[in-house]
């Protein structure tokens, strides 16, 4: 029994160890003057990195971007919002891996947690706790805004940084830390949100999807794709040569299973285009699909 429960131990570990592994890899140390400021997240293609508001106004607009493989990159502050505590940036590296945005409504007390930051300037530093608590408090501007509790080890220079759920997809960023044991993370549904505003993007693909079961045995195991189930006359959708019958699996990295899925894919590229790998016939493909940008729905 001892060593069964070994074994199944040591294999929990590794994955955690797997996640943090590709998780580092969309994580950025910002720094001012030389000195570490506080920690960034690849939100999405382009070089689109979100962090903390604080972060950035200590940084007298003097911020660069240290990445996991060694390149030191100028950072370009977009929007800003004191109110929740967010800031966008954008620095020059088209290649660096967008993390994957989870659903923080769906999030309940007691799930593990990983956070990801350079804690007193040392990089990429992984802590690990449970969701302690879940609420509302008023931002500067008097609306409500959530935020997550948890009692990962936060310390300055995590600020800016993700708050991972155990599928590796941030769930929050960490903003503040209250008596050396108590961290707060400003829920990722208000930064998607917020997002959307700053960047005034409004995507639009022209698809109808619903989700449908894969073949049994086609894909690793994966159990649930979105059937185009119809296609709006001269949408991108249609001008990319999308057909109804078509089985969406990813846009970009995004895996796809749900509605909901697409919707954030789309709403996440900064890009002109969104890459889709889908199944017809029975055969995968890949489209690269333009995107209106003025319509909100995909």
């Amino acid at each position: 029994m001892m060593m069964h429960v070994f074994y199944h131990t040591s294999g929990i570990a590794a994955g955690f160890a797997d996640l943090a592994e590709r998780s580092r890899r969309s994580v950025v140390h910002l720094l001012s003057a030389g000195r570490g400021s506080g920690t960034g997240v690849v939100w999405q293609t382009g070089g689109v990195v979100l962090t903390n508001d604080h972060v950035v106004a200590g940084a007298g607009g003097m911020l660069r971007a240290q990445t996991l493989d060694g390149r030191d990159l100028p950072a370009t502050v977009m929007a800003r919002s004191q109110d929740l505590d967010l800031a966008l940036l954008r620095i020059p590296a088209d290649d660096l891996l967008p993390i994957t945005v989870g659903d923080s409504t769906r999030l309940r007390v007691g799930e593990l947690v990983l956070a990801i930051g350079h804690p007193w300037g040392q990089p990429w530093v992984v802590t690990a706790g449970i969701v302690s608590g879940l609420g509302e408090a008023e931002a500067r501007n008097g609306q409500p805004i959530a935020f997550i509790r948890s009692d990962v080890r936060l310390a300055p220079g995590n600020s800016g940084g993700p708050l991972l759920d155990a599928r590796g997809q941030v769930i929050g960023i960490n903003a503040m830390v209250f008596g050396g044991d108590l961290s707060v993370a400003i829920a990722s549904h208000v930064v998607e949100s917020w997002l959307n505003g700053a960047q005034g993007r409004r995507v639009r693909l022209g698809v109808g999807v619903q989700p449908s079961p894969l073949p049994t045995g086609l894909l690793n195991g994966r159990a649930h794709g979105l059937l185009v189930i119809s296609i709006e006359p001269g949408s991108p959708a249609e001008q990319a040569g999308l057909m109804v019958g078509d089985l969406l699996l990813h846009a970009d990295a995004v895996s796809l299973e749900r509605p909901e899925d697409l919707r954030a894919a789309l709403r996440r590229t900064a890009e002109a285009t969104v890459r889709l790998r889908l199944l017809r016939a029975g055969a995968v493909r890949v489209i690269d699909a333009p995107l209106d940008r003025a319509v909100q729905e995909p």
